[in-house]
């Protein structure tokens, strides 16, 4: 009696089993191929979104039901047969390109993204970084040099920086905080100023003022340091480097056909 219910239970586990992990999908009664479901299936887990959302069996059935349908257009265009049609030879030329483009980019990004392969890009960009130096700088904008030159001379008697800036400088967003601006490489500002900053040392401003676009500035270095001292964490970048290093490689793929098939616009 007990080995007959044992095999009851193990016959009705098994066929729990079967039906969570059996995904056929059917249309006219026939089975669609399996290799069509698991290729849609893999598809899917690519988009991480996608992939949490297979674990939820409503999802997954509509995502079955969309391969069936899908097999179905497929079955009655056949059936019409649209596959032999001047109109369809026409849709699939549209549409050539994008899919050889596509081949091709998986057969160029065959090569897997190792953890070394992330980890050189990282040493590479975080020695970049540390090349770059960071500048910490205050300024004093005004509209005129005549008044450019009154601050100037004011600081030449002694005056506070910051105390100067807060009474003429018309930078709103630097005002408020004695013309403080905070960390930079240089590359957000226009070039007349980042160039009059590589000119000074920690702790001096320019004794000219310097004119841009903006009017004209009086500005103070207050610190420096090497770019790579703040880098991120490896762990926490780590993905961002392998999506990068993946754009990298699609760049290049694309920049090896333009130049192999010599694209130009006349």
């Amino acid at each position: 009696m007990f080995m007959k219910k044992l095999v009851q239970i193990l016959l009705v586990s098994s066929a729990l089993v079967s039906v969570a992990y059996a995904d056929t999908v059917y249309v006219d009664g026939k089975p669609v191929d399996q290799k069509v479901i698991n290729q849609a299936m893999d598809q899917l887990k690519k988009n991480p979104m996608a992939a949490q959302q297979l674990n939820n069996p409503q999802f997954k059935k509509e995502m079955l039901q969309s391969i069936g349908m899908q097999q179905a257009v497929l079955a009655e265009g056949n059936a019409q047969g649209l596959d032999k049609s001047a109109e369809y030879q026409a849709k699939l030329n549209e549409v050539k390109p994008m899919i050889y483009a596509q081949i091709m980019q998986e057969k160029a990004n065959a090569k897997p993204i190792t953890d070394a392969d992330i980890k050189a890009k990282y040493d590479q960009m975080k020695a970049d970084a540390a090349k770059q130096q960071q500048y910490d700088v205050s300024h004093i904008l005004v509209k005129d040099q005549k008044t450019a030159n009154d601050i100037e001379a004011q600081l030449k008697k002694g005056a506070n920086f910051a105390d100067l800036a807060k009474k003429y400088s018309t930078d709103p967003g630097s005002k408020a905080n004695g013309g403080e601006l905070g960390w930079s490489d240089g590359s957000n500002y226009v070039p007349e100023f980042t160039a009059a900053i590589k000119t000074l040392k920690k702790g001096q401003y320019t004794t000219t003022p310097v004119k841009t676009q903006f009017g004209y500035h009086i500005i103070k270095l207050n610190d420096t340091k090497s770019g790579g001292a703040n880098f991120p964490a490896y762990d926490k970048i780590k993905d961002q480097i392998k999506q990068q290093i993946q754009m990298e490689r699609t760049k290049a793929f694309f920049d090896g056909l333009k130049a192999k098939h010599k694209v130009e616009v006349k």
